[in-house]
């Protein structure tokens, strides 16, 4: 396995295919639109970067990053006690079903922290839901401490009736 880090839109199908097994499967199991995530995808390479885990040319892992004001859902007590222009938000993170648990999550963190601009970014914030179990215990052991929640009505699989998830903004000083 090797990780990479890119802004080239060449594995952007690969990202998006990624995404949807992660966030449409399991626990979660919510609607994806897949013309509005390659949207959202597109975006957050334009923007910043991605750093994936590859395996044979394939994406098994993937952890997209970009500027904090990427994310319109940041709570206030964040904005007023964060400079948001010197955050850098870890806009998704996501492994293959197939590949779980063997470390690449914690590789691609690692490789963030020791790759990110620190001469542009101070903080860095990463969101997740308060039921993914495994996501937030890894953030909490790579150093991001919890610091504040929102609610997210996400659309159910079906495409039709919704749910809530409360989600829990993580944050790491970086210098």
């Amino acid at each position: 396995m090797e990780i990479i880090r890119t802004s080239n839109a060449v594995y952007k199908n690969q990202i998006v295919a990624l995404y949807i097994e992660a966030f449409s499967t399991g626990l979660s199991q919510q609607y994806v639109n897949p013309i509005e995530l390659e949207t959202y995808i597109a975006s957050i390479l334009e923007n910043g970067y991605a750093l994936l885990a590859l395996e044979n040319g394939q994406v098994i892992g993937a952890l997209l990053c970009c500027p904090f004001e990427f994310d319109k859902l940041i709570p206030a007590e964040i904005n007023q006690n964060f400079s948001i222009e010197k955050c850098v938000y870890v806009a998704e993170m996501m492994v293959s079903g197939n590949n779980r648990e063997q470390g690449i999550g914690k590789k691609l963190m690692h490789e963030f922290f020791e790759t990110v601009d620190k001469s542009i970014y101070s903080d860095s914030f990463i969101r997740v839901w308060d039921e993914n179990i495994p996501a937030l215990n890894l953030y909490i052991k790579v150093g991001f401490t919890p610091i504040a929640t929102i609610q997210q009505t996400k659309v159910k699989k079906n495409g039709k009736e919704t749910f809530s998830m409360q989600k829990i903004y993580l944050h790491k000083r970086l210098i």
